[in-house]
């Protein structure tokens, strides 16, 4: 018993695991969202930890390699261009907006402040750690 309980699963491709793992962070994801829409929001939180924790556990089950440099070349590849896109609508946007704000037909909100200093901590960060790891 002691011999089993102690060994991996490995009775699926690793395929099957990386599915599973996007299933539970997705679970996660929507249990947080629907919960705090029903005002639910310690049942969603609580949802969201459990899914994000069994798909953090799922690696640890098996003795496959789940994750290679592959799988790094397209995460960076991803994030490339996920903060390339962000980053060329931040610079049409931003600045129509400063330039709407002189007009009647744009104030600036709670929204637009946080989603614009939100925006500027993020390409901070990026810059910052870009000099960081060069």
């Amino acid at each position: 018993m002691s011999e089993l309980a102690s060994t991996n699963i490995q009775s699926r491709p690793p395929e099957a695991y990386k599915r599973l793992m996007v299933a539970c962070f997705v679970f996660a994801g929507i249990a947080l969202g629907v919960g705090t829409a029903l005002e639910f929001p310690l049942v969603a939180v609580g949802l969201y930890v459990l899914g994000m924790a069994g798909g953090m556990m799922i690696p640890y089950t098996t003795n496959y390699t789940l994750f290679d440099e592959r799988d790094d070349t397209i995460h960076q590849r991803a994030s490339g261009v996920t903060l390339a896109v962000f980053g060329w609508l931040a610079a049409i946007v931003f600045p129509s907006l400063v330039a709407l704000s002189t007009t009647p037909h744009f104030e600036w909100g709670p929204v637009t402040m946080t989603l614009s200093i939100t925006t500027a901590v993020v390409y901070i960060t990026y810059g910052l750690l870009l000099g960081y790891y060069r």
